[in-house]
């Protein structure tokens, strides 16, 4: 139960006992309230002050730690408590700390409160750690900072109405709005579920069986965005490309069961069955309700973000396709993009890149968007190199210098570093490759194997935490990984990277 409630209730049962008549206790409010910066409400004026010694109600305030759940909030030996505000600390390390928790058996609470920081102080490029496991905003998390007021009754209180007026009084303070933890943001790379994997998706427990251990952390996310690496449809003509890619409509709705909330479609495969084949997967998505951005029937449907909040927090999604022309020749730009005049992707041009770049300006100009979080999602890269080239280091720099928060980048086939980025103007984070996640046709290529789902925790507009699921297919399946190794060579490659 949630502690204000046991404290209004307990309040409310000592008040209930009050007598009707005049009353006129002696009262001591000591310095701790100023001390803490707790506003005292005027004290009745029947009441009469008096040494503290002498006091018969004793006001005090003290800061307590502990997690925000059902504890001691009603009389305790004779004092009535009330939480005025409570506020959540984290353990702060640099972001590149491949750590991700904090073992109380190491660091233990009293040492990690002392450590500790104020959540909203942290940020990156500095990250806040788990302490348990848990981190801020989870049940049982327990660098909370709580500042309680306590009216102590001093000697004897004949049909308890010292109790009374000291609950009456304490019911006068104004309690600070409860805090609020992380929302997460979550990413994933490429997503093709051709045939075996959809086939397995629609089986009976199907998003079970295709994601195994990765999906409780997929539904873990508040939000999560993949990359849809293929053509939704069961018609068109195949381009002439060395791999060309389809998965069925009906696997739309297990993939949203799974936990993916939005995908982008500015990618190398969403025209794999050329125009017939692209109007199939814009009405495929819109029919199954899953949301997507990067292409469009017109220039403001593939130019538009998608929008999206929870709480206070506030995202906004773009994506951009920038990949190579393949070795057949095929060209997102000549053959596939929205530029062409017809249906079609995204493509990073000037006048694409203009166009995200003025409405990441405009929210950024709009007071009310105050703390919003700006995401661009990129197509690009040279597939299974470990290491990002000029073209997605100039384009992806650009874009946080343009106002995104996040830049989440796919293509490669696999893990590529992270970077915190710090402009002239402007800081954020650049994910050059988030790797494939579930890919049918990767099995003769191991490097492809390794994955993740990317977890940012947010909170006030801001990353405040990062983690790291680690995952491996194995044929149609996705799993998470045990041990650290693909963890430990992200991690690494992002600090090299960063050197």
């Amino acid at each position: 139960m949630n502690s204000r409630i046991i404290l209004t209730t307990c309040l409310l049962g000592v008040a209930a006992v009050a007598a009707s008549c005049a009353f006129s206790p002696s009262y001591a409010i000591d310095g701790s309230l100023d001390a803490l910066g707790v506003s005292a409400p005027a004290a009745p004026g029947s009441w009469k002050p008096a040494p503290d010694g002498d006091a018969g109600i004793a006001v005090s305030a003290a800061v307590e730690w502990g997690a925000l759940d059902a504890d001691d909030a009603c009389a305790r030996a004779g004092d009535l408590r009330r939480i005025v505000s409570a506020s959540y600390y984290a353990f702060p390390v640099d972001w590149l700390d491949p750590r991700e928790s904090i073992d109380p058996s190491a660091i233990d609470l009293e040492e990690a409160v002392a450590r500790s920081e104020p959540l909203d102080s942290i940020r990156l490029p500095r990250k806040a750690l788990a302490y348990g496991g848990l981190f801020p905003g989870e049940a049982g998390y327990p660098l909370v900072r709580r500042v309680v007021v306590t009216a102590r009754v001093t000697g004897r209180d004949p049909g308890g109405r010292l109790a009374a007026a000291a609950a009456e009084y304490l019911a006068g303070f104004v309690v600070d709005p409860a805090p609020v933890g992380l929302t997460w943001l979550g990413a994933i790379g490429d997503v093709m579920p051709g045939k075996g994997t959809s086939a397995m998706l629609l089986e009976p427990d199907g998003p079970e069986k295709v994601f195994k251990r990765a999906l409780p952390a997929m539904l873990r996310q508040d939000l999560l965005v993949a990359n849809l690496e293929t053509a939704v449809t069961d018609r068109g003509t195949e381009w002439p490309k060395t791999f060309r890619f389809r998965t069925p409509a009906a696997a739309l709705a297990p993939l949203s069961a799974s936990g993916i909330d939005v995908v982008s479609l500015s990618n190398n495969h969403v025209f794999d069955f050329t125009e017939v084949g692209f109007s199939d997967t814009l009405a495929a998505l819109k029919a199954s309700g899953m949301p997507f951005v990067g292409a469009g029937s017109s220039w403001d449907e593939a130019v538009r973000p998608f929008e999206w909040s929870s709480g206070a927090e506030r995202v906004s999604l773009w994506a951009l396709g920038a990949f190579p022309v393949e070795r057949t020749g095929f060209s997102g730009l000549a053959h596939a993009s929205i530029q062409r005049g017809e249906p079609g992707l995204l493509w990073a041009d000037a006048a694409a890149v203009e166009a995200v770049s003025s409405a990441m300006k405009a929210r950024r100009q709009d007071g009310s968007r105050n703390g919003s979080l700006l995401v661009v999602s990129v197509h690009a890269g040279l597939e299974y190199t470990y290491g990002p080239y000029g073209v997605q280091t100039t384009l992806y720099r650009s874009l946080i210098d343009a106002g995104a928060d996040i830049v989440l980048g796919h293509h490669p086939h696999v893990l590529q570093p992270m970077e915190w980025y710090s402009g002239a103007e402007r800081s954020g984070l650049i994910v050059y490759s988030l790797g494939n996640f579930v890919f049918d046709d990767i099995e003769d290529n191991p490097k492809g194997l390794e994955s993740m789902v990317l977890s940012l925790g947010v909170s006030g507009g801001a990353i405040r935490a990062v983690r790291v699921y680690p995952v491996r297919m194995d044929g149609y399946t996705v799993d998470l990984d045990d041990g650290d190794a693909i963890s430990g060579m992200l991690w690494s490659m992002s600090a090299s990277w960063a050197e």
